[in-house]
């Protein structure tokens, strides 16, 4: 036999896309799948869901995530996901200017040259910065020299 039929009280109604529908669902002991069909079928957007305007669009990279999330009252991950999503460099809070480095040929092939340090403070980057570019390239980090074995 199946279950009964979830009785929707107009607080539960109201409830909808207040919090995540897996919360919601262990409170009103039923299942998040049953949440979720309702809170759709009604129109509901899902908890967390971000309406994003032009204006909004506009303003990324152009502030901080952080500032931006508290502005718009909703989380720094949202912000930082829709940014990246989008391609838009993110602001560099500490230095108010964009912090992506742009590549050159030349400089790209100095990665896995040497040590990321030793890049680094050749191109005047951040350790970060050169790790990061040499990883997403997918090229090994340069192996140190070993010195010979003495034979005696």
């Amino acid at each position: 036999m199946g279950r009964a039929s979830l009785q929707w009280t107009d607080e539960m109604l109201a409830a909808l896309g207040t919090d995540k529908d897996a919360v919601l669902a262990e409170r009103w002991g039923t299942s998040a799948k049953t949440v979720n069909l309702k809170r759709n079928s009604l129109g509901i957007a899902a908890f967390g869901h971000v309406e994003w305007t032009p204006e909004m669009l506009a303003a990324l990279g152009q502030e901080s995530d952080a500032s931006l999330a508290t502005q718009w009252g909703i989380s720094k991950a949202s912000v930082v996901a829709k940014r990246g999503a989008l391609g838009i460099a993110p602001q560099d809070s500490s230095r108010g200017k964009q912090s992506q480095h742009s590549w050159q040929p030349n400089e790209v092939m100095l990665l896995g040259t040497a040590s990321d340090a030793d890049v680094a403070a050749q191109l005047g980057l951040s350790l970060a910065a050169v790790r990061n570019a040499r990883m997403a390239r997918g090229i090994a980090a340069a192996r140190p020299q070993k010195p010979p074995i003495a034979k005696n």
